[in-house]
């Protein structure tokens, strides 16, 4: 972890200033600010202002040379040096003290100033990119600056706020703990007189402080500083959440008697309890908030963030300890459909999740088995094991909690997770891990510890020398369990033949499975270690997506296979006039009833068919198991074709060689620039670009052999579903259903008791059925956020997660640029064809930009189609990223709310080497 790895910055991506009530994007204004931006659009009383923002904080560290200056200095810091802290502070607060605000910055900060805060002093406080998160608050590790009169310059204020970014003590917070800021956002606030100042936890500490259920309170009189430094003891009161009664526990130990009155009423601590369980539920989690009353009686708050412990740890002397790195009372999960969303994109049946659970378990235990994880160390990981996964909304999660917990319990745990959260596209601090419940920790003596990563290592590097021959082995048991469950075959198996071929899926799922996932670790790994090699060879910030740039074309993907199959077919469409008059003139039912009738059509439905055995299990949703695929209805593939066969130019074998050939040309011209530099100091001149072709070729291999495995899964649950329907028509005929369907709406286990005659309550499945599909329809109706945090054993509650209205804030989004990750680079200014699914395919044109908020492999045939890719979801392994790169779309992934924010049909320009993307119109 090095504090000054984003001291060189890239140049300023988006506007300098911004009005506090549309301060949205944290990586451009900081936490605090979002945070009160966020208060502000949900009608708190909070005070105007504006945020100079972290392009503008940038901009500074870019001239002059300064952010490189900076870098140097920081990179060899260690937390257990505080006197090098101490220097390198120094030395950088008279670097940054020294330079002068950018000409254009201070511009737009007066121009706001004279608009918003005409005539008033102000508070100018500093907001960094991952201040008041969960895992980290950095209370009081940045500057903030009060009185600030009406005549004096924004610009010295600026830069106090700024250069304590490298203050000794956020220096040592962020080595300490292993936490980084990503940048800086200044707030700029008219200041209130205050006549009371205070904070107010959501959640009490003890039930000595008004209950569990209560909000634990702390004030003193005047400004607040006093109270958050600890100079002073403060006042203390609790609120019920039930009814808003309010009850004083001691006074601060300040002699202002008479102000008591104007906190201490029904009104004023009604007002206090209502905004902080507002806040609550707005920001997912139990708050601090402070909070001021100014000298007319008006309240206002000043901030909220995240409590980083359960609550205030209260001591016996009725003191609150602020130890940000206590362990929280109350454990938290983290929550995240990053990447998991990819395969299960909507809300999935209770059938599919039985079966999930039983695989993520398996899937993580065999792989820690296949890479020589100590018994004792799987042992203890046992409990978050078997809860990687959860459902909210009817939505699939990942528990990143337990995730990384498990994680962690590795040797190089740490690495493993951050390698992780890129792989899945999981933004933000890796969760907290927790100690595995019942365990003391796999802790050993120093030669054990070597000893067990020496057989990791060998046994690592062994799975990866014959990982072709594993995903071999996967492919073979894929293709025998698909010849042996044929559809056609399955109407005439009794039901208990069935039920065998469900368990032998199962068997396949749960323990002939890490054949697959080896190659999902191997990509993941090798991609992970392609970045951090060009990353450290080219520091410059127009080589941020060089990584990207030599995964472009690579021509073994067997994801672009269908797409060439479909131009083909396509060529046969505008080759044969009559194939051509009927796909132009027609509806896509009466264009594949007359291709099945009409003699003339049919070496042309020879083809199609053939491609439906081929290829007809891939389409979008196709591990949903709920999800036809084209196999069984082709009116998708239909519309498809039409659209290929009105194009012309290049087909989409030919895009790939020309892909192809440009990364060979940029490969030679970075290895060349390899010999030429010592960019890896561990690796001699000579031999770095072997080395880092090395790895460029192993990822290459990773990433080819993980989408062959994926292949087959797809090919492995489409027979799973087609063997669960025929289950459904027998269990129909027996009257244990009323349509075959609702064999989805019961689980794996439910499902074998009920075939082999051990249900406990058979004649009330109907029931049970009729009940869970109520409920699956309510929970499917939710907008659950992408990721959240609760309480551990708790769910979220209604329907919560919604899309905000349209306001001042998506104006201020369609005048700016939106940022999210370029997973390829180039840039294309094009229409957006905004996507809910597949099924609106028709709605893209040829060139368009396709927005959508994830993709799966039966997305493929319709990346041969556009010029740009907006996803909301994804990482840059997921599969919209992979086939971006082998078409050389230019894409950006992560960008939230995408669907929302862009309309369909409007010009947008995508810069995928900036990750970046902003209207053109």
């Amino acid at each position: 972890m090095n504090p000054g790895s984003s001291a060189v910055p890239p140049p300023a991506a988006a506007a300098y200033t911004c009005s506090l009530r549309r301060a949205e994007d944290i990586r451009s204004v900081g936490g605090k600010a979002r945070g009160l931006g966020r208060m502000l659009r949900l009608g708190l009383p909070v005070p105007d202002g504006f945020v100079v923002t972290d392009a503008a904080f940038r901009e500074l560290l870019g001239g002059n040379g300064l952010g490189e200056q900076i870098g140097s200095l920081c990179r060899p810091l260690e937390a257990r040096d505080p006197e090098g802290l101490r220097r390198a502070s120094r030395l950088i607060r008279d670097l940054v003290t020294g330079s002068e605000v950018p000409e254009q910055v201070r511009r737009e900060a007066s121009k706001l100033r004279r608009r918003l805060l005409p005539g008033a002093t102000l508070a100018v406080r500093s907001s960094g990119v991952g201040e008041d998160s969960e895992c980290a608050s950095f209370a009081g590790q940045l500057d903030s600056l009060l009185d600030v009169g009406p005549a004096e310059e924004l610009g010295p204020a600026l830069i106090v706020c700024w250069a304590s970014y490298w203050s000794e003590r956020s220096l040592f917070y962020q080595l300490s703990r292993g936490i980084e800021l990503g940048g800086m956002g200044v707030v700029v606030q008219e200041q209130v007189r205050s006549r009371i100042s205070g904070v107010l936890f959501t959640e009490a500490p003890s039930a000595s402080y008004g209950g569990r259920g209560a909000l634990l309170g702390e004030y003193c009189f005047g400004l607040g500083g006093d109270l958050v430094s600890g100079r002073i003891s403060p006042g203390r009161f609790s609120i019920s959440r039930a009814g808003f009664g309010w009850r004083r526990h001691e006074a601060p130990d300040q002699p202002a008697p008479e102000e008591d009155a104007c906190l201490f009423n029904d009104a004023l601590m009604s007002a206090l309890a209502r905004a902080g369980l507002e806040l609550e539920k707005e920001f997912g989690s139990p708050q601090d908030i402070e909070w001021t009353i100014d000298r007319d009686g008006r309240l206002f708050f000043l901030q909220s963030r995240p409590i980083t412990v359960s609550a205030a740890a209260v001591s016996d002397s009725g003191s609150v300890e602020r130890d940000e790195a206590a362990r929280p009372e109350q454990p938290r999960v983290h929550w995240s459909n990053a990447n998991v969303s990819e395969n299960f994109p909507g809300p999935i049946s209770p059938l599919l999740y039985s079966i999930a659970s039983l695989g993520y378990y398996h899937y993580f235990r065999n792989l820690a088995r296949a890479f020589g994880i100590a018994p004792r160390r799987i042992r203890a990981m046992e409990h978050p094991l078997r809860n990687l996964i959860g459902v909210h909304g009817a939505r699939i999660y990942y528990n990143l909690t337990n995730i990384h917990t498990v994680l962690a319990m590795a040797p190089f745990g740490g690495r493993l997770s951050e390698s992780f959260n890129q792989f899945v596209g999981a933004a933000g601090t890796p969760a907290r891990p927790q100690r595995a419940a019942g365990s003391n920790g796999p802790r050993r003596g120093r030669a054990a510890q070597l000893l067990e990563l020496c057989v990791v290592a060998a046994r690592t590097t062994w799975q990866y020398l014959v990982l072709s021959r594993r995903v071999e082995a996967f492919e073979a048991t894929a293709d025998e369990f698909a010849r042996r469950t044929e559809p056609a075959e399955l109407s005439e198996r009794s039901l208990p033949v069935l039920l065998e071929d469900l368990r032998s899926f199962l068997d396949i799922r749960c323990n002939r499975w890490t054949n697959a996932s080896l190659a999902d670790c191997a990509s993941m790994v090798c991609y992970g270690l392609l970045k951090a090699l060009l990353a450290r060879a080219f520091p410059s910030s127009d080589q941020g997506a060089l990584h990207n740039t030599l995964l472009k074309g690579l021509t073994d993907i067997v994801s672009s296979k269908p797409a060439a199959r479909l131009w083909d077919l396509s060529r046969h469409i505008r080759e044969d006039a009559a194939l051509s008059a009927l796909f132009s003139s027609k509806e896509n039912g009466k264009i594949l009833a007359l291709l099945r009738e009409e003699e003339e059509f049919a070496p042309f439905m020879r083809e199609f068919e053939r491609f439906l055995r081929n290829w007809g299990f891939r389409c979008s949703g196709e591990l949903m198991l709920t999800v036809p695929s084209f196999e069984e209805d082709p009116l998708g593939l239909v519309e498809i074709l039409k659209s290929y066969a009105g194009l012309g130019g290049e087909s989409p074998v030919e895009v790939l060689r020309r892909q192809e050939r440009q990364r060979n040309i940029e490969t030679a011209r970075v290895m060349e620039e390899l010999g030429r530099r010592k960019a890896l100091p561990w690796v001699p001149r000579r031999l770095q670009p072997l080395f880092v072709k090395m790895v460029l070729r192993a990822t290459h291999r990773s990433i080819s052999l993980r989408e062959r495995a994926r292949l087959k899964q797809a090919l492995l649950y489409s027979r799973c579903r087609r063997i669960v329907l025929a289950m459904g028509d027998r269990l129909t005929a027996l009257g244990h259903l009323r349509r075959r369907e609702d064999v989805f709406l019961l689980t794996v286990q439910e499902l074998d008791q009920l075939v082999r005659g051990g249900a406990m309550f058979p004649r009330q499945v109907k029931a049970l059925v009729e009940m869970r599909q109520a409920a699956h329809d309510s929970l499917s109706a939710m907008s659950p956020p992408d990721a959240f945090s609760l309480p551990e054993g708790a769910y979220l509650a209604g329907p919560g997660g919604a899309p905000a209205p349209e306001g001042p804030e998506s104006e201020a989004i369609r005048a700016g640029e939106m940022s999210g990750i370029g997973a390829c680079g180039g840039r294309v200014t094009a229409r957006a064809a905004v996507l809910e699914d597949l099924s609106e395919s028709h709605l893209v044109s040829a060139g368009d930009v396709l927005v959508t908020r994830q993709t799966d492999p039966g997305w493929g045939p319709v990346f041969f189609l556009i010029g740009g890719l907006i996803l909301e979801r994804g990482g840059m392994l997921s599969h919209g990223s992979i086939l971006a790169r082998e078409y050389g779309i230019p894409s950006v992934v992560g960008l939230k709310e995408a669907t929302r924010r862009i309309q369909q049909g409007r010009k947008v320009c995508v810069d995928g080497d900036r990750g970046v993307v902003r209207f053109a119109d």
